[in-house]
């Protein structure tokens, strides 16, 4: 899922709840990534580095340049360690805040 912030004065904000399990990896970025490297290659960085989140970061980047490079990249990569309650009311906080 994308969404561009910070060009418009109102912003469209999309939340969707998903099921978080142990060992489950992240990936949150810009779209200078995501317009220079498709999904599929970058799941399997992901999957083909997986101990390593560092690992990921600097392969995404790289993968990123090589493809061209055109825009700046962030890229922040995150692994949940251990399961957590889900927070029935996030959702609901989250809208009101947004909405």
């Amino acid at each position: 899922m994308t969404r561009a912030l910070g060009i418009e004065p109102k912003v469209d904000v999309e939340i969707d709840e998903q099921k978080v399990h142990q060992q489950d990896v992240y990936v949150l970025c810009s779209d200078g990534l995501s317009d220079m490297v498709d999904d599929e290659d970058i799941h399997l960085t992901i999957s083909t580095f997986s101990a390593n989140l560092n690992l990921i970061g600097q392969q995404l980047i790289r993968l990123t340049n090589d493809n061209g490079g055109r825009d700046n990249v962030s890229i922040v990569v995150a692994r949940v360690l251990k399961p957590f309650a889900q927070r029935k009311k996030l959702l609901k906080k989250l809208s009101s805040i947004f909405g």
